[in-house]
């Protein structure tokens, strides 16, 4: 095990009490002893899971800046040894940095804020002072401008002894001790922890020495004063299934007494087809159809209405299984394909089960985010064609029948909490015809905290929920599958979705689970949960 020395840089301090004429700013110790819900910004395990900039400026083969994985660390498997040199020579000040800024699952520092923290081990002999920046941008997501560097302000906190200190040396830095250091001067330049851009660790050669150094940085903090109230024992109110061939010869009654077994009476069914290739010749999951794209049919639907009438089970289903354009949200043509697929199964499927008893609502299939990768909806007139097809769609089942129609669209944070619920309100009034929306929280894919991100964004989104007599509800995701760390498919354990599910009951009692696949029986998911059950 290594040895870990937690020191709170002396200078550090002072440069905190000068920047703070509150007398009751919190020293580094009194914040660590409020500090509660903890996200984690950069483990810096890895080497390539975030883009970097990483320069010195003035421009010069003299100055130089690379970054490593060294295994000495605080926590994790690893942290990053950052290396550069000053030539001493230059005319303008020297500095090298390393920058990291962002688009979507970005944070929002502005809840519940306390200070960053991060760790640093450097070497007696190295020259240079340490500045954390925070980068940011008060006019982010103006039409037509959403992000522009030319805009960008960036305030410093100053360590100028962390940098020779040998030990693993913990750094907390208060928002109250940032100052603006440079880029677009407003004049009354204050720190808006909603709008942050990114983050720049920069040294400069503040001595004008010519030097070599070395330092370590490890697990980047956002420290919050943040305390969940949990709200009794809540619980899933449905479950998702992904349809394939799989299940063609699945015993529903079993799977349906199972659900039934932990309290979930409702299964929200993804796709009535085949979601390979999108617009090509797919399956159905459902018979007889007529639909000239479909190339093979399976009647497991009709069994799943057959057991579920016998077992007391809802079904909301889901339409066609279509896609948004990967390259122009703003071109009509692919939403029209839409409408008019969903248009097709939809008559087909209320022919067959628009009365039927067990049928409870509607899905449309096709997942929108509010992020912008590879492309989104986040200005006009993408937003309002967006809302316009899914008010289309809607509308046209509701002409039909009276059951709900929910949404599952993606929380990837491409926006700060506040802008992303103003950004769902304009969704929601222009669809009256949506009645639910299940909204998936990405805990499955190694992106968000769930007591530090879901919260916020949760409360921000309910709002335009709320305002437009939308349901708010919750797609909590039961598996595990990242890329960056590494990690394959798989279900989740009880552990991990328990917090997931908690934090959603503070919102909602409509809580979804994605999927059956990751949460049946013989998953510790399921086995945890049923234990959960037995003893609330």
């Amino acid at each position: 095990m290594k040895k870990i020395i937690s020191l709170i840089s002396f200078s550090s301090l002072l440069l905190m009490m000068a920047a703070c004429s509150n007398k009751q700013a919190l020293t580094a110790e009194e914040i660590l002893v409020k500090t509660r819900a903890v996200k984690t910004l950069n483990t810096y395990d890895e080497m390539n899971c975030v883009v970097y900039d990483m320069k010195g400026v003035p421009a010069s083969p003299q100055i130089l800046i690379d970054r490593f994985i060294s295994d000495d660390c605080v926590e994790g498997t690893g942290s990053f040894e950052i290396k550069y040199s000053f030539s001493g020579n230059s005319s303008e000040p020297e500095s090298v940095y390393i920058q990291q800024s962002g688009g979507d699952y970005r944070s929002d520092l502005s809840f519940h804020p306390l200070a960053l923290s991060i760790w640093v081990k450097g070497n007696k002999d190295n020259k240079g002072t340490f500045r954390f920046m925070l980068i940011q941008d008060t006019d982010m997501f103006t039409q037509d401008a959403l992000h522009d560097k030319d805009r960008w302000q960036f305030f410093e906190y100053v360590d100028k002894e962390v940098l020779t200190k040998e030990e693993w040396t913990r750094v907390v830095m208060p928002y109250e001790a940032f100052t603006f250091a440079k880029g677009r001067d407003m004049g009354n330049n204050k720190l808006v922890l909603n709008r942050l851009e990114g983050y720049r660790i920069e040294v400069t050669n503040d001595d004008g020495t010519t030097c070599t150094g070395s330092f370590c940085i490890d697990n980047l903090e956002q420290l919050t004063s943040y305390t969940p109230e949990f709200k009794g024992t809540p619980k899933f109110s449905s479950v998702f299934i992904q349809l394939n061939r799989v299940y063609e010869n699945t015993d529903w009654d079993k799977e349906f007494e199972a659900s039934r077994e932990v309290g979930i009476d409702t299964w929200i069914i993804q796709y009535a087809e085949g979601f390979n290739d999108r617009t090509e010749e797919k399956s159905s999951f459902y018979t007889p159809t007529k639909l000239p794209w479909v190339a093979k049919q399976y009647d497991i639907m009709n069994r799943m209405f057959e057991a579920a009438e016998r077992n007391g089970v809802k079904l909301i289903i889901g339409l066609y299984p279509g896609d948004y354009s990967k390259k122009d949200t703003t071109a009509p043509e692919q939403y029209e394909f839409l409408v008019e697929r969903n248009k097709q199964v939809f008559d087909e499927l209320f022919a067959l089960w628009g009365n039927h008893p067990s049928l409870v609502g509607w899905y449309i299939t096709e997942e929108f985010h509010d992020g912008s990768y590879p492309v989104g909806w986040q200005q006009e007139p993408a937003l309002s064609m967006l809302a316009n097809y899914l008010q289309t769609v809607a509308a046209y089942v509701k002409s039909k029948s009276p059951k709900e129609v929910c949404i599952a669209p993606a929380l990837w944070r491409g926006m700060p909490a506040d802008l992303c619920g103003e950004w769902f309100g304009k969704i929601f009034a222009q669809t009256p015809d949506i009645d639910v929306l299940y909204l998936q929280d990405i805990g499955g894919r190694c992106l968000v905290d769930f007591d530090v991100d879901l919260p916020n964004w949760f409360a921000e989104i309910k709002k335009a929920c709320d305002a437009n007599g939308v349901i708010f509800g919750v797609d909590i995701e039961s598996f595990k599958s990242c890329w960056c760390p590494d990690i394959s498919m798989r279900a989740k354990s009880w552990v991990e979705l328990e917090e997931q599910l908690r934090v959603a009951g503070m919102f909602t009692e409509h809580i979804t689970n994605f999927s059956w696949a990751t949460f049946k029986p013989g998953t510790d998911t399921y086995e945890g949960y049923k234990k959960y059950l037995a003893e609330k």
